[in-house]
């Protein structure tokens, strides 16, 4: 067996779908007019961030009632299934769906298309700042009802300008309440109240510097899952400039890593791209993968059965190709 058909098996773990960007473009047409169809065709060649965001833009305007979100979830978990993923956390961010739709609703249609699909996947839902107080407030309720039953954690996406001491009380209420909560580093940590990110179940490291030896201490001392978009790290379009990146000696650095699918370049969710991409780049192998995943399992925020039987079925997939 190839180290292609090999990584095309593997069983894989994505902690980071983001769902608008994810649904297939085969969907998205099925579901819409003939209008959108060109606006689809005229992005769906992009090779930027823009592009990127302008293709979530108009999965939007076809997600605008609970039937066609539940077949835009049905295909994309299916998609999820094909790509031999066992375990995966959808982004999820309500505040870009039509305000016609209840959000409590779409959190329960969503829910039981996963359900019934009997794959691993919990939800994370997104926050940004920019958003009125109302929606803070109605998304946070959210958050509640549905923490541990679909959803596990929440991702805050603040604008780069701001610090993110911020919103400080926001997170001491999260701390208080025992929620699991994921944000981005895209500055250095100096100035910025570490505790906010002593209590991070995970940090996405966005910047291209490697970190300090106290940021490094922090992630080892807290357990912090380090995830690492890899191709979107930067303005990297030959992969070879990729060499000198420093996340496989934070691997080596016994540091938890996740490689997840956020990628300005690529429309699906495909974590085989990423694997093919990062095995040509990087002195990683099969056993190095294993070990990555494993670290990941024990580390999920889920029911100790499922966690064991997500682990066991890993385990047993994964020695087939080793």
């Amino acid at each position: 067996m190839t180290l292609f058909e090999s990584l095309k098996m593997f069983p894989k773990i994505d902690l980071h779908i983001d769902y608008f960007g994810s649904i297939p473009k085969t969907t998205v047409e099925n579901l819409t007019n003939d209008f959108l169809s060109e606006e689809i065709e005229d992005t769906i060649d992009y090779n930027s961030l823009k592009d990127y965001s302008d293709y979530k833009k108009i999965v939007t305007k076809v997600l605008t009632s609970l039937k066609n979100i539940e077949i835009a979830t049905s295909d994309l978990i299916e998609k999820l299934k094909k790509d031999n993923i066992i375990y995966a956390e959808i982004f999820l961010n309500l505040d870009l769906f039509t305000k016609k739709l209840k959000k409590r609703d779409i959190i329960l249609t969503i829910l039981n298309v996963i359900k019934n699909s009997n794959l691993a996947i919990n939800l994370v839902l997104e926050l940004e700042s920019k958003i009125t107080k109302e929606e803070m407030y109605e998304n946070l309720n959210i958050l509640y009802e549905f923490y541990h039953k679909g959803i596990n954690g929440l991702y805050f996406a603040k604008n780069k300008q701001e610090n993110i001491d911020s919103y400080q009380a926001l997170f001491d209420k999260f701390i208080k309440d025992n929620i699991d909560y994921i944000i981005p580093l895209d500055s250095k940590l100096t100035n910025q109240n570490k505790e906010i990110y002593y209590n991070a179940k995970r940090i996405i490291y966005n910047i291209f510097e490697l970190p300090s030896d106290n940021f490094l201490k922090l992630i080892k001392d807290n357990e912090i899952i380090l995830e690492f978009p890899i191709t979107y790290q930067g303005s990297y379009h030959i992969y070879d400039e990729l060499k000198n990146h420093f996340v496989y000696d934070l691997y080596k650095e016994n540091i938890i890593i996740s490689f997840t699918t956020v990628d300005m370049t690529i429309l699906d969710t495909d974590l085989l791209n990423e694997y093919c991409k990062l095995f040509n780049i990087f002195p990683f192998n099969l056993h190095d993968l294993v070990n990555i995943n494993l670290n990941i399992l024990n580390k999920l925020n889920i029911n100790d059965t499922i966690k064991n039987d997500l682990i066991n079925e890993f385990r047993e997939k994964a020695n087939e190709l080793l």
